[in-house]
């Protein structure tokens, strides 16, 4: 029998290429691609790779009656129906850690660009207008800085964070032993103590809309708020208001609650800057990724645990 491995997200042709030299590879990037695909049983299918956006469903398992593991190609893996997975005997993996400097990296980057307004004046230099605004854009630094989510990419950030002088302080499911940042018990609390707020926890019900009205007139006027977690943290409409009103100052996100749907609420506000979900992007996480993903199947293959499945529960 030889060995397939089905791509089932869309990944960098580096993956492709890669992953080929080992596995006969079957890419189905798109949902359309994968409905035809599941149309038929496919017996030399071992391994399955995806991500916490596109995921995996029960259904689509049932045609591959001898896949032994399926792989996130990434941290999250909201989508991927685990518990089927597990009835089914199938090794589900995921990659924390592979891309946490990238987003990290990010989030300054975002942080930076809503503070200094770096994008409506590159539109308005684009468009030929080189006039010197009275306006004095506030800078980042010896500002305070919360981070909602003190995990291996909220680390990262505090890391960047220092060399400009931010004080920071955090919010989590429980607090950290090994640092001595200032600890919050809610996020509406640290809201009203920082000026800029990043997110980078999990998803769930803890954390559904945890950004809403009170934590952004918390924030307050001069505040900003930056997404890098996961989408379903920001509460879009809250938001909007916010930006709209001068509740806060600005925000800057990687993610949106209804991506690929962008909301016509937010198009043209001038006061948020906005990526595709492309934070983690980078082709030094690609090959973490890809590393990681292909000692996870070689580890099943050969009977033994992987080394990253994802948490219980």
């Amino acid at each position: 029998m030889s060995q397939q491995v089905v791509i089932m997200s869309p990944v960098p042709e580096s993956v492709l290429t890669a992953l080929s030299v080992v596995y006969e590879v079957l890419n189905c990037p798109t949902f359309s691609d994968r409905e035809a695909f599941s149309q038929t049983s496919h017996d030399d299918v071992v391994a399955v790779l995806t991500n916490g956006t596109q995921g995996i469903k029960a259904a689509e398992m049932d045609q591959l009656p001898n896949l032994k593991i399926i792989g996130a190609f990434g941290a999250g893996f909201k989508n991927i129906d685990v518990k089927a997975a597990r009835a089914k005997g199938i090794a589900v993996t995921h990659g924390p850690g592979t891309n946490s400097k990238a987003v990290a990296d990010h989030a300054m980057a975002l942080m930076l660009a809503v503070s200094r307004h770096i994008v409506p004046m590159h539109a308005q230099v684009q468009e030929g207008e080189w006039t010197v605004s009275n306006v004095r854009w506030p800078s980042v630094y010896g500002k305070r800085l919360g981070i909602m989510g003190l995990g291996r990419i909220g680390m990262e950030i505090a890391k960047r964070a220092t060399g400009f002088d931010l004080e920071i302080g955090y919010h989590n499911r429980s607090q950290r032993s090994d640092v001595d940042y200032p600890y919050f018990d809610d996020v509406p609390t640290m809201a009203k103590w920082c000026d800029y707020l990043v997110c980078s926890s999990p998803g769930g019900d803890s954390t559904h809309h945890a950004i809403n009205t009170e934590v952004l007139e918390n924030l307050g006027p001069d505040g900003v708020i930056v997404n890098i977690g996961r989408r379903s943290i920001v509460d879009t409409d809250a938001l909007v208001r916010a930006l709209v009103s001068g509740t806060i100052s600005g925000a800057g996100l990687d993610v949106l609650e209804d991506e690929p749907k962008v909301p016509k609420s937010i198009i043209g506000l001038k006061n948020l800057t906005m990526t595709p979900h492309i934070a983690g992007n980078c082709p030094e996480a690609t090959i973490a990724k890809l590393e990681l993903y292909m000692q996870n199947v070689e580890l099943c293959l050969n009977r033994n645990a992987p080394l990253t499945p994802v948490p219980k529960g």
